[in-house]
């Protein structure tokens, strides 16, 4: 068969060619990559993995979410003023490979029928949210009723129906907030920058960061208090790595005592600790002993980041006599302006219930954002200290 004009065999490639041709673009993105490897602004990609909660970015946790905004949505809409609400605890919880926070909230109504409709409120919202997300009652006294509420079977929140005309102790003294910032040493920008805003923050620094040693020097020509962010093993380890210096339950004790006192070098100045992570070796009691018996040696204090429901940390450290104290709020496990603005109320709520509160952020440009944006607010209706301040 004849060939048709116009058409013909088409040519093969030369390898040699086309790697000539490809050069300079693959040379380009080499170049890029390196920059933005070593380049100061590339900061996130220094960075480690924060606590162990942001690594549980699950379909579970996005219910959450829509619950926590669903709840806020109906006590707006039902009337209930921010002095009748009461978030009594926010407990890191561990079950079947998820993680997730379970919420405690005291609500104050002003009569049976007033909670009663709150509640039917609640329910109607939440049923909205899908067949996964329900509200169970469950009636504790004629004054007061509390509804579990569940997101695929886990239990996430505790909410508290009061009528009890239940009213904070009066206190000749705003409440009295703690803020601690985890984690620095490995964002050249975004660390530095907490320094600018004019609250008396905590620094809580890792000890190998690139710049760890940076950050330790400008706390102490600032005079802010210094922390060592202690990394601990975590319970999905190592899928989960808390870093160089880190304390494992393999350890024996003299290898503790020798990573500790080197990770304790690293930052001139430390006042405390508390854990990095840790969801495993907090609630190892043996382990934990001999960090807080050291601690304790040195005159140091221990806050408990409490990264899982079952630590042992604030308990053992009360034990021995050790200054402690624990985190009830983390202010940004979800980044999303909405989320944080909850957490921070929450930290609020908490301080106004219990009188004092500690709450953790990290490094992220919303974080520092959210701080800027209720400083006004925290430094007119609270007290705001040192974390070393608040211990007991």
């Amino acid at each position: 068969m004849k060939k048709r004009k116009g058409t013909s065999r088409k040519k093969k490639i030369n390898p040699i060619v086309l790697l000539i041709i490809l050069l300079p673009f693959l040379a380009c993105v080499v170049l890029l990559s390196l920059y933005l490897i070593f380049s100061d602004n590339s900061d996130t990609i220094l960075s480690p993995l924060y606590e162990e909660i942001y690594s549980s970015a699950t379909s579970l946790n996005e219910s959450i979410e829509r619950i926590d905004y669903t709840i806020y949505e109906s006590l707006y809409e039902s009337g209930v003023q921010e002095k009748d609400i009461f978030f009594l605890s926010v407990q890191p919880r561990h079950q079947n490979g998820h993680v997730w926070e379970f919420s405690e909230i005291l609500i104050n109504c002003v009569d049976n029928q007033f909670a009663l409709n709150l509640r039917e409120v609640i329910n109607h919202e939440l049923k909205a949210l899908g067949k996964g997300i329900r509200l169970k009652r469950e009636k504790i006294s004629k004054s007061r009723t509390t509804c579990h509420v569940f997101a695929k079977d886990f239990l996430t929140h505790k909410i508290i129906l009061s009528v009890d005309d239940f009213q904070p102790a009066i206190r000749d003294f705003r409440p009295r907030i703690a803020i601690i910032i985890d984690d620095l040493g490995y964002n050249s920008n975004t660390d530095f920058s907490f320094f600018e805003l004019d609250l008396p923050l905590s620094f809580s620094v890792l000890p190998y960061g690139p710049f760890t040693q940076q950050i330790v020097r400008k706390a102490n020509e600032e005079g802010c208090e210094l922390i060592l962010h202690l990394p601990m093993e975590p319970k999905n380890y190592p899928t989960a790595d808390p870093g160089p210096g880190g304390l494992f339950c393999c350890m024996d004790e003299k290898k503790i005592r020798q990573v500790l006192d080197q990770d304790l070098r690293q930052i001139t100045g430390v006042q405390g600790v508390n854990n990095h992570m840790g969801s495993s070796f907090t609630e190892d009691r043996e382990k934990m002993l001999i960090v807080l018996n050291e601690l304790k040696k040195r005159g140091l204090f221990f806050i408990d980041s409490r990264t899982t429901k079952g630590t042992v940390g604030l308990d053992l450290a009360r034990e021995i006599g050790l200054p402690a104290a624990r985190r009830r709020v983390f202010l940004d496990n979800n980044l999303a302006p909405k989320a944080m603005k909850i957490q921070m109320e929450r930290l609020l709520s908490m301080a106004r219930y219990l009188g004092v509160a500690i709450g953790i952020g990290h490094p992220y440009e919303e974080t520092f954002r959210l701080l800027k944006q209720y400083s006004s607010k925290i430094k007119n209706e609270f007290q705001i200290v040192p974390v070393s301040e608040l211990l007991g």
